[in-house]
């Protein structure tokens, strides 16, 4: 019986061995859709607005604090057994380490924005501590899907910077991430449309 608390299916990587090829492409695309990864893809979307001779220096400074910084961290974090697994599966372990990565990323935006960083990636910062912060509250009490506010978040974010009607790509990539995640066992239908509203309602108000 699953338990949507405490997932029962729970793999760091992709392996379709395991749980059969369904649920090892379910694991794969949560993995390729992970909140780390969605806000690199948010990151590559609103450097499309960047008018800065050094476009590609300050995106990069962006993603290694923002995105390489809290990933290393996380994966220290499954080395030493303090979470089971990459997607922090478990409600209960995903507190610390999510208030951990909101204090760093506080100071680092700051630096960041202090440093004269691009307006449009300053918001995206700011942006992801609201979400970030929101998620911490919620999982005290409700295991929300972080997979899906992510990928509502970034599918606001497309809205907003529209390039080659992307958005309504990822609305049915959003539905798939959402299919993965119930799949794998981790939420249920209300966790990730919930997660999805509030990624995009979070985003939405700061960039609309």
């Amino acid at each position: 019986m699953i338990n949507n608390d405490k997932a029962v299916y729970k793999v760091p990587f992709p392996r379709s061995s395991e749980g059969g090829r369904i649920s090892g492409a379910a694991n794969l695309i949560s993995t390729l859709f992970s909140p780390a990864l969605v806000v690199f893809y948010a990151v590559i979307l609103c450097s499309y607005s960047i008018d800065h001779s050094s476009k590609f220096l300050w995106t990069s400074v962006f993603a290694l604090l923002f995105v390489l910084v809290p990933t290393a961290y996380i994966f220290h974090l499954i080395g030493r057994g303090k979470v089971t697994d990459f997607h922090m599966s478990v409600r209960e372990e995903r507190i610390k380490p999510l208030c951990v990565i909101f204090v760093y990323s506080v100071f680092s935006l700051l630096l960041y924005s202090f440093a004269g960083g691009p307006s449009a990636l300053v918001m995206l910062g700011y942006s992801c501590l609201a979400l970030t912060g929101l998620w911490i509250l919620v999982s005290l009490y409700w295991k929300i899907s972080g997979h899906c506010a992510a990928m509502g978040a970034v599918t606001a974010v497309a809205f907003v910077y529209p390039s080659d009607n992307l958005a309504f790509i990822l609305l049915p990539l959003a539905l798939l991430v959402a299919w993965s995640r119930i799949r794998l066992g981790c939420h249920n239908l209300a966790q990730t449309l919930a997660g999805f509203a509030l990624g995009a309602a979070v985003f939405l108000f700061f960039f609309s």
